[in-house]
C-alpha cells in the first residue's frame, strides 16, 4: 500500500542530496515514476550509491499491493538489477533492489513471527530472485538461525523449506561458515554430513593458497570445524582427519590439529608423533633461515617449545640429543625463542645447556628483553664465567642495559662495591648507570650513602630522578631550610639554574614568593621550583619542589598564583611548562579556580584537549569545595563529547577523595552547598522584617514573611548587594540540579546507599537535597541488602511509610533510592497515586521504569543477537545514546565507530553492543547498525586505543548474562528494547 508520508519523506530526502543540483533531471526521472507522472520504468545514469535505498517506500506483507511492485519493477534498470551475490564472492554485502528488500524482510521478522508470515515474506521476494539458499544466507547475517541451541523464526522457516531447496542452500552456505550449520546440528544432524563434504570439496583447493594476511577465511573455516568437533566430533572426526592430511599449509594445519586434539585426541593417537617431530625439524630450519618463529593461537607459546615439550617427555632418551643439537645449530644465528630458554633447563643436561648458552651469549647485542632473558638462566648455570662479559656492559651506550646488568650483579655482594664506585665516576651516563643499579639492588646504609652524595652531583637528570624517592627516603623529615638550600646549590653546580626554562618565568609580573619568615625567594630558588617542577610528565608535585615548597608562606601566594596563571596562557601555555598550572592552583584563591574553568572550555574550542585535561587535574589538586564542585561539574560537562576531559576530571575527582581518605561518593555529597541556610530556612532582616529564604519544589527561590505569605522576589527595597547574592545563588541552584539528577539517577542505578545518620543529614538537612528527597520514593535496607519497607519524605521532614505510619529507623539501617524491580505492582501504584495527588513530579523516571527481568532462557548467553540488524540514522542513534548515558567505544577502520558502550564501573561491568552501519567520525549522514550485545569486564576494552570487542563466545573478557545485577540487566535492556522500538526498518523512516 502507498504510504503518503513515506513517499512526500523520500522525495525530500532526495532532493537533499548534495548530488540533486547537479544531476536534477536523473533523479527526477526517478521521482516521477515514483509519483506516478511518468508509466515508464527510467534509466538513470546517476551511480547506486549516489540514490536513497528504496525500503522505507515498502509497506508490511500484509498491505503489500500493486505499489510496492511499481517499486520493485525498477529491477529492470542496470542500476537496480535484482541479483543476489554469492556468499564466497568478493561483494561484502548485497547491493542494489535486493539490498531494500532485504532491509524491508528483515524489518517484519522478530522473535515470534509465523512461519507463514516468514513464508509469504521470503516467498514475496524469492519471487524476483529464485535463489533460497542466496536469499537464506543473506538473511542469516542480521536474523540468526539459532540462538542458545533453540531455532529462532527465520530458523524454524529454513527448517520447513530445506528439503525442498537442499541444493540451493548447500551452494550458498558452502564456504562461509555461519548459523546454518548450528541449525543443522541442533536439529537435522542428519544433513551435517552433507554440508561437511560440500565444505570439504570447497576448502582444501584453496586452503594452501591462503596466506597469512587472507586469514578471515581461514577464521570462518576453523569456526566451523569446532562447532563440529564440539557437537559431533566422534561422527566426523575421519572425514575431517582426511582434510588434515590432505593440508598443506603449515599454520591451517597446526591450527586443525590443535582442535583435533582438543576434541577427539584418540584420533590422532596414531600419527601425534611423527607429526610434532616433523613441525619441530621444519621449524628449525624456518628459525635457522629467517630468525622468526610460529606462535600457537590458542596458548600463546611457540610451536618449538609445544613440540620440545612433547618430544622430550614422550621419548627422552631418542630426542633429548636432536633437540641438543638443533638448539645449538640455531643459537649459532639468533637468539632462542623466550619460551624455549625458559625450559631448556628442565629438558636438557646442564652441560648441552652451557654449551647452547655459551654459543649465544653475545650481551652487547641483546636488546633488553633478550639480556634480561639470558641473566635468568645464567643464575641456573655457573655464572662465574660470564663475569668479564657482563661487567663488559657497561660500555655499551644503552642506560636499560646497564640497569638489568647493574641489578644482576648484585649477586656479588658487597665484593662489587669497590667496582661500582668506580663506575659512578665514568664521564658516560650509561656506565654510570651500571654503578647506580648495582649499589641501589645491594641496598645498604653504606650504598644508600654513596648513592646519595654520587645524585646530587648527577648531571644527567634523567637517572637521578629515577631514583627521586630513595633521596625521599634519605632526607630528614621534615625537610630543614638548611637542607634545601643546600640541594639548591648542588643544582646550581650542576648548570640546571644558570638560564630560566622559558625567558617570561623570569618577567617581573609575576609576583613574588615568600618564605615563611618574610624574606622573598631569590632568582635561583623560584628557578630551582621550576626546575624540579618540569620534571614531572604530569600535573602533580616533585618531591624536591615540595620539600622547598613547605617553607614558602601560602597566605601571600595568592597574588603570584594569579600572575603565573595570566603569564602562562598569554605565552600560548606550552605542555613542556604544564606546571605553572599546578603551581597556580594549588597557590591560588577562587578566582584563579574560575580562570582555570574558563580556560578548559577555551582550549577545547582551540583543540588543545590534552592541554585542557591538564587544566582539570590542576584545578582538583586546589582542594577547596568549589575546585573540587568545579571539577565535578567538568566530569558530567564533559561525559560525551570530549570525554577524555571527562575522564580526567572523574580521575581527579577520585584522587582527591583518596587524598582526603573518603569514598568519592561521599566527597560528592560533602561538596553540595548549603548556601549559608540553618536547616530548610535562610533567615534575613529587611525593613524591620523578619524574612525566610527556601527553595521550593520546582528548584526556585521563595521567601516568606512574617506572616508566612509567599512571595516570589525580595521586596524592593532589598539593597542591590542582597539581589545579587539571591541572584547568583539561583543560577548555582539550576547548574546544580543539572548535576544532581544525574547523580542521583545514577545511583538509583547502581543501587547507591547510605547509612540512616548520613542520609538524613543530606537529604533532610540541605535545602537543595531536601527538594530531591520529597519527590523521590526511598527503601530501607537490612545488612544483607533485603528491602525492609519503603517510604517518602513530607514537607514536615517526617518519613511515612506505604502503610501511612510515620517511620523511626532503627540503627542498622541503609537507604537508597527504590528501584521499580525491587517492588510489586501495588507498591508501585501505591506510591504513585501518592505522588500525583501531592501533585509532585518525580526528579526522574523511577516508578514508571521500564523493567526487564533475566529470562531463565537466555542462561549462558554471552553475546546476544536478538538485537542486531536494527537501523537508525547515525543522527537519530547518537542522540538517543547520548541521553541514555552511552558513550562511544573505539574507532576502527577509516574511522568508523565499532561499539558504544555503557559502564558500570562501580559493578566492574561494561554492556557494549557492536555497530555495523556505515557511521563514521564526522559524517552523521550514514545509517547506523546495530550488531551484537554483550557485557564485558569494566576496563578490558580499550576503547581510546580502538581495541576490538569480543567477537567469541570463550573470550574471556565476556560476562554470562545471569550474572549481571538485575537492575543493570534491566536498565541495559530497556535500552535496547527502546532501540528495537525506534528501528527505522520497522516505522519507515
Amino acid at each position: 500500500m502507498k504510504n503518503t508520508t513515506a513517499l512526500e519523506t523520500y522525495i525530500a530526502n532526495t532532493k537533499a542530496l548534495p548530488l540533486y543540483q547537479k544531476e536534477t533531471q536523473e533523479y527526477d526521472k526517478l521521482l516521477n515514476y515514483l509519483t506516478g507522472n511518468s508509466e515508464y520504468v527510467p534509466e538513470i545514469n546517476v551511480r547506486s550509491l549516489e540514490i536513497i535505498p528504496l525500503e522505507t517506500l515498502l509497506g508490511p506483507i500484509e498491505e503489500w499491493d500493486e505499489w510496492e511492485e511499481k517499486v520493485v519493477e525498477l529491477r529492470q534498470t542496470k542500476h537496480w538489477f535484482l541479483s543476489i551475490p554469492k556468499a564466497n564472492s568478493y561483494m561484502p554485502k548485497p547491493e542494489y533492489l535486493f539490498q531494500a528488500l532485504l532491509s524491508w524482510a528483515n524489518a517484519q521478522i522478530f522473535e515470534y513471527t509465523s512461519i507463514s508470515k516468514i513464508d509469504r515474506i521470503l516467498a514475496k521476494i524469492n519471487t524476483y530472485t529464485n535463489d533460497f539458499g542466496g536469499l537464506i544466507y543473506w538473511m542469516s547475517k542480521v536474523q540468526p538461525l539459532v540462538v542458545n541451541d533453540k531455532p529462532t523464526a527465520l530458523g524454524e522457516y529454513v527448517l520447513e523449506n530445506t528439503d525442498a531447496n537442499l541444493a540451493s542452500l548447500n551452494e550458498a552456505f558452502s564456504l562461509d561458515y555461519h548459523s546454518l550449520l548450528d541449525l543443522f546440528l541442533v536439529k537435522r544432524p542428519d544433513l551435517t554430513k552433507l554440508f561437511l563434504k560440500g565444505f570439504h570439496r570447497n576448502l582444501i583447493p584453496q586452503v594452501n593458497l591462503w596466506s597469512r594476511s587472507q586469514d578471515t577465511k581461514l577464521k570462518n573455516a576453523f569456526k566451523y570445524i569446532e562447532t563440529i568437533l564440539a557437537y559431533q566430533g566422534d561422527q566426523y572426526g575421519s572425514i575431517l582427519e582426511n582434510i588434515f592430511h590432505k593440508t598443506e599449509d603449515i599454520e591451517s594445519k597446526w591450527k586443525l590439529f590443535q582442535l583435533l586434539q582438543k576434541y577427539i585426541p584418540n584420533h590422532i593417537q596414531a600419527f601425534q608423533e611423527s607429526y610434532y617431530n616433523d613441525i619441530f625439524e621444519k621449524q628449525v630450519q624456518y628459525f635457522i633461515k629467517n630468525n622468526h618463529y610460529l606462535i600457537d593461537e590458542y596458548s600463546s607459546k611457540s610451536y618449538l617449545r609445544i613440540c620440545i615439550s612433547y618430544l622430550s617427555n614422550l621419548h627422552p632418551a631418542k630426542y633429548k640429543p636432536i633437540i641438543s643439537d638443533k638448539l645449538f645449530e640455531m643459537s649459532k644465528r639468533y637468539f632462542l625463542p623466550y619460551d624455549v630458554i625458559e625450559v631448556i633447563t628442565e629438558i636438557l643436561d646442564r652441560e648441552d645447556v652451557e654449551k647452547i648458552y655459551t654459543n649465544m651469549v653475545q650481551f652487547y647485542r641483546f636488546s633488553p628483553k633478550q639480556l634480561q632473558c639470558s641473566l635468568n638462566l645464567a643464575q641456573k648455570l655457573d655464572y662465574h664465567a660470564y663475569l668479564p662479559q657482563i661487567w663488559d656492559i657497561s660500555k655499551t651506550n644503552s642506560i636499560e642495559l646497564n640497569k638489568i646488568a647493574g641489578k644482576f650483579l648484585a649477586i656479588l655482594g658487597n665484593a662489587a662495591i669497590p667496582q661500582a664506585t668506580e663506575l659512578l665516576r665514568s664521564k658516560k651516563a650509561y656506565t654510570r648507570q651500571m654503578g647506580m643499579s648495582l649499589l641501589e639492588a645491594l641496598d645498604t646504609a653504606e650504598t644508600q650513602k654513596i648513592i646519595y652524595d654520587f645524585l646530587e652531583l648527577e648531571p644527567n637528570d634523567d637517572i637521578r630522578d629515577s631514583y627521586v624517592e630513595l633521596l625521599n627516603q634519605m632526607i630528614s623529615k621534615p625537610c630543614t631550610i638548611e637542607e634545601i638550600k643546600a640541594k639548591i646549590d648542588y643544582a646550581e653546580k650542576r648548570a640546571k639554574l644558570s638560564t630560566p626554562l622559558a625567558p617570561w618565568l623570569d618577567d617581573k609580573e609575576i609576583f613574588p614568593l615568600y618564605f615563611k619568615d618574610g624574606t622573598p625567594l631569590n632568582t635561583n630558588e623560584v628557578r630551582f621550583l621550576y626546575y624540579r617542577m618540569s620534571r614531572i610528565k604530569e600535573i602533580g608535585f616533585d618531591f624536591e619542589a615540595k620539600w622547598l615548597l613547605e617553607h614558602i608562606d601560602m597566605n601571600r601566594t595568592h597574588e603570584y598564583a594569579n600572575s603565573l596563571v595570566h603569564i602562562f596562557f598569554t605565552n600560548d601555555a606550552p605542555a613542556n611548562l604544564k606546571f605553572c598550572l599546578t603551581l597556580a592552583s594549588t597557590m591560588g584563591d577562587a578566582s584563579v579556580i574560575r580562570t582555570l574553568r574558563k580556560k578548559v572550555f577555551e582550549l577545547t574550542e582551540n583543540n588543545r584537549g590534552k592541554m585542557a585535561e591538564y587544566v582539570v587535574k590542576a584545578i582538583a589538586l586546589n582542594g577547596s569545595t568549589q575546585a573540587l564542585r568545579e571539577v565535578e561539574y567538568l566530569s558530567r560537562k564533559f561525559k560525551s563529547k570530549y570525554k577524555n576531559i571527562g575522564k580526567a576530571a572523574i580521575e581527579a575527582f577520585e584522587l582527591a577523595a583518596q587524598e582526603l581518605n573518603i569514598d568519592p561518593y561521599d566527597l560528592a555529597d560533602q561538596i553540595v552547598p548549603d548556601f549559608g541556610f540553618e536547616g530548610l530556612f535562610k533567615t534575613f532582616e529587611l525593613d524591620g522584617q523578619e524574612y525566610r529564604a527556601f527553595i521550593n519544589q520546582d528548584f526556585k527561590i521563595l521567601f516568606l514573611n512574617e506572616s508566612n505569605k509567599t512571595l516570589k522576589s525580595l521586596p524592593k527595597s532589598a539593597s542591590v548587594e542582597l539581589q545579587n547574592e539571591y541572584k547568583e545563588m539561583g543560577k548555582e541552584i539550576k547548574e546544580l540540579v543539572k548535576s544532581q539528577t544525574y547523580r542521583l539517577e545514577q545511583y538509583l542505578i547502581i543501587q547507591r546507599q547510605w547509612e540512616t545518620e548520613k542520609w538524613q543529614n543530606l537529604f533532610l538537612n540541605n535545602p537543595l537535597m531536601f527538594v530531591y528527597a520529597t519527590r523521590l520514593v526511598w527503601g530501607a535496607y537490612n545488612e544483607h541488602k533485603q528491602l525492609l519497607f519503603t517510604f517518602k519524605v513530607q514537607e514536615d521532614q517526617t518519613c511515612i511509610n506505604q502503610n501511612g505510619d510515620e517511620v523511626e529507623f532503627e540503627n542498622g539501617l541503609f537507604i537508597r533510592i527504590v528501584h521499580p524491580i525491587d517492588l510489586t505492582k501495588d507498591i508501585v501504584a501505591y506510591w504513585s497515586e501518592v505522588l500525583s495527588d501531592e501533585n509532585l513530579q518525580p526528579a526522574f523516571l523511577q516508578l514508571n521504569r521500564t523493567v526487564i527481568n533475566f529470562n531463565e532462557q537466555n542462561r549462558g548467553t554471552k553475546l546476544s543477537a536478538n538485537y542486531k540488524g536494527i537501523e537508525m540514522s547515525a543522527y537519530k542513534l547518537l542522540s538517543c545514546l547520548e541521553k541514555r548515558g552511552w558513550l562511544r567505544g573505539s574507532v576502527v577502520d577509516n574511522g568508523r565507530i565499532g561499539n558504544y558502550y555503557k559502564d558500570f564501573a562501580n559493578e566492574g561491568i561494561s554492556a557494549v553492543f557492536t555497530q555495523e552501519g556505515e557511521f563514521t567520525i564526522g559524517f552523521m549522514e550514514g545509517t547506523a547498525i546495530i550488531g551484537n550485545l554483550m557485557f564485558v569486564k569494566s576496563g578490558s576494552i580499550n576503547f581510546n586505543l580502538g581495541s576490538y570487542e569480543p567477537r567469541k563466545e570463550s573470550d574471556p573478557r565476556l560476562i554470562p548474562f545471569e550474572q549481571i545485577s538485575p537492575i543493570i540487566y534491566s536498565e541495559v535492556m530497556a535500552d535496547m528494547q527502546f532501540f528495537k522500538e525506534n528501528d527505522s526498518r520497522a516505522n519507515g523512516n
